[in-house]
């Protein structure tokens, strides 16, 4: 239980509690702090949810063959190179394809998939994934037809653009995101708004895929103003949809990845106001994001449904090499240690090298478990600390913002039996 101390707009300081695995707000008497008769984002008709599967390194998580989003990872190549990229130390570890591959990938597919009828969303993956086009123009029309109820996407950096391929994925029915920090692209590389043609493709890109179509921004210690960065894009497209794929972790202890603690507090305190007077909300990420905190507590949401936050240890979500190996996710290579089983052997695909959340007593205690879910579930030793209270000062801001839509007060301080992860020096490992 979480002591919250609750600053009114007359000055008073009143105590709340808070359950992070109830998501219950109650008085010091015990009593439900917030009536939510009438609040539109109740649901009167919950479903109970599936409960989590606690993968551990001992306790694999498996696979279903009634695959509901499939990330297709097309390689790790890349033309650029990102400071904090997270794939940049798997990049030889990832197992080189050709378009014979991807042919054979199409033909090998039924064995392993159940149902296409049911599958959700196919995501094509690089690397810079447009590296891969003949790849991609065999591919996506095989795989558009075999799950016809599927969503389509590509995240690319923007720079091998041309006509010929934005028309085709939008044919093919692709949303599209380009990757882009904004003003703290400097810390990725050359920026391609500066180039006059790959911006000229950009710009038809995003005329011609909207409003399927965002600038995804990392915040980074460069740069987690969020207002700032969507201000940055309004001014090169007015009405663009701005997304955020959220707070930078830190996968090789890159400078560019780590915030100083008065960094991560101010980020937080800025951003929390930033939610409260609206002005964040532009970003239909945030936006959702925010939506989510208040709904969870709206809810009652219990943790005993709380899968990891990207999903990857969900059986029912593949990562895929075209080789047919398949990944602990698409941002690690098959040639190393997140290799997890292979598509011809499906049944004993075996998901070992991940933690979830409830198998580290930090997250059991958090008071933003129900946000942050856990950070990254391969993580291990100081780059998971490191991204842990990135998150944690992250997700803070929309836990604070949350409480005051619901109650009405701000929130000033908090307390309770919480643990941190302590930084240990020695310990940079992925897994075990």
């Amino acid at each position: 239980m979480i002591r919250l101390e609750m600053l009114s707009r007359d000055g008073d300081v009143v105590p709340l509690f808070y359950d992070q695995h109830t998501s219950r707000l109650t008085d010091d008497n015990g009593f439900r702090a917030v009536d939510f008769t009438g609040n539109p984002l109740l649901d009167t008709t919950p479903s109970p949810g599936r409960p989590f599967i606690a993968v551990d390194y001992d306790e694999p998580g498996r696979k279903v063959r009634e695959v509901k989003k499939l990330k297709i990872q097309l390689g790790l190549a890349c033309q650029k190179s990102c400071l904090y990229c997270l794939q940049a130390i798997q990049v030889h570890k990832a197992a080189l394809s050709s378009t014979r591959d991807a042919s054979e990938f199409l033909a090998n597919i039924d064995s392993w998939i159940a149902n296409p009828e049911g599958m959700e969303k196919v995501e094509l993956w690089g690397g810079e994934p447009l590296l891969y086009w003949k790849h991609i123009e065999i591919l996506a029309p095989a795989l558009i037809a075999k799950f016809p109820n599927a969503r389509f996407s590509i995240i690319t950096n923007g720079e091998l653009l041309s006509r010929e391929i934005v028309d085709k994925l939008k044919v093919w029915g692709f949303s599209m995101a380009i990757s882009h920090d904004g003003p703290g692209q400097h810390i990725r590389g050359e920026d391609p708004f500066c180039d006059p043609h790959k911006f000229a493709m950009i710009q038809y890109a995003q005329r011609t895929f909207h409003p399927r179509f965002s600038f995804n921004a990392v915040l980074t210690p460069a740069s987690h103003n969020v207002n700032a960065i969507i201000d940055w894009f309004q001014d090169y497209f007015p009405g663009c949809n701005v997304a955020f794929e959220g707070v930078v972790h830190s996968y090789a202890s890159d400078p560019s990845s780590i915030f100083s603690e008065e960094q991560l507090a101010q980020f937080s305190d800025a951003l929390s106001h930033q939610l409260v007077d609206g002005s964040a909300i532009r970003s239909s990420a945030i936006h959702d994001k925010l939506r989510r905190a208040v709904s969870s507590m709206v809810n009652e949401r219990p943790s005993d449904v709380l899968f990891q936050k990207c999903g990857m240890d969900m059986p029912e979500y593949l990562a895929v090499d075209l080789k047919g190996n398949v990944m602990t996710c698409q941002n690690v290579g098959a040639n190393g240690n997140h290799k997890i089983g292979h598509v011809s052997d499906f049944d004993n695909i075996a998901l070992n090298t991940s933690r979830h959340w409830s198998k580290r007593p930090e997250c059991q205690s958090c008071p933003v478990l129900q946000l942050c879910q856990g950070a990254c579930m391969y993580q291990g030793g100081d780059n998971w600390t490191h991204s842990c209270n990135a998150e944690f000062f992250y997700n803070l801001a929309f836990f604070r913002a949350a409480l005051f839509i619901l109650t009405g007060r701000w929130m000033v301080g908090f307390s309770g039996e919480i643990l941190r992860p302590v930084l240990k020096k020695d310990a940079n490992v992925e897994v075990r």
